[in-house]
């Protein structure tokens, strides 16, 4: 494979009401760096069907209440669903915002309105195209709104990675992998936020790379999404460096 197939929309760019950290320049730095390695292929918005699979009425309608915010929001989940479609072929990523593992059944917040990673994962499965995943949240914060998702949802596994070392930080992500050939989809939601000039103050640019290799080894139909990552300077470099670790998984 000499590329990654990349979810992407200009609709990301859009300067939607959320905090100064949040911003567009995010895509467009990552976008800058990857373009050479990237496929990049247009997403659908989801629809309303593919957001009750996770969310309360209440919560969509909250949303609505914006509709620049709403339509964004619903062409980030696309662009995860799109990313999962793709990895039944090749490991993909979704380049996309908002961003959405903090937002739940009936609350959001963390700069995240509809939770694009349980969207995608949800959608898969009631259309039968896999029985089962395994999601690992490799972002600094915690995945509070996936786990409110799929706590009780069998056919979902969830491991949240939460180190204070790189060392533990590996081992975790070795422990988290052992199992993951035995499921029919394996899906990360990957904050960039651990950087070492970030706020988790951890990972060095090559970690990124050694992640996605061991994540992309351990299960050929794997996807990833963006969640966080606001050093922007750098940020552009660290995603290409993930997906440089997925091209040599595949290769």
């Amino acid at each position: 494979m000499d590329k990654i197939p990349v979810a992407y929309s200009k609709d990301f760019l859009t300067d939607y009401p959320t905090v100064d950290c949040e911003c567009p320049d995010r895509i467009d730095k990552i976008y800058s760096h990857i373009r050479d390695i990237a496929d990049f292929t247009e997403p659908d918005p989801c629809d309303a069907s593919d957001l009750a699979l996770c969310h309360s009425e209440r919560l969509i309608r909250s949303v609505q209440r914006d509709p620049i915010t709403y339509s964004v929001a619903c062409r980030s989940a696309g662009g995860a669903i799109k990313a999962a479609e793709l990895a039944l072929q090749c490991p993909s990523f979704a380049l996309i915002r908002p961003p959405g593992h903090h937002a739940g059944q009936d609350f959001n917040g963390g700069f995240c309105f509809f939770n694009n990673m349980a969207i995608a994962t949800k959608r898969l499965i009631s259309e039968g195209r896999i029985g089962n995943a395994l999601i690992v949240d490799i972002d600094l914060h915690y995945g509070n709104g996936t786990y409110d998702i799929v706590q009780e949802d069998s056919r979902i596994s969830f491991v949240n990675i939460d180190a204070a070392s790189r060392e533990d930080f590996f081992n975790d992500l070795e422990a988290a992998l052992k199992n993951a050939s035995s499921y029919d989809l394996l899906c990360c939601s990957a904050g960039f936020d651990t950087y070492i000039n970030d706020w988790g103050s951890l990972l060095l640019t090559e970690d990124y790379r050694r992640a996605a290799y061991m994540l992309a080894s351990s299960n050929p139909r794997f996807f990833t999404i963006l969640e966080g990552g606001y050093y922007i300077p750098d940020l552009g470099i660290n995603v290409r460096a993930y997906l440089k670790g997925l091209l040599e998984a595949c290769s």
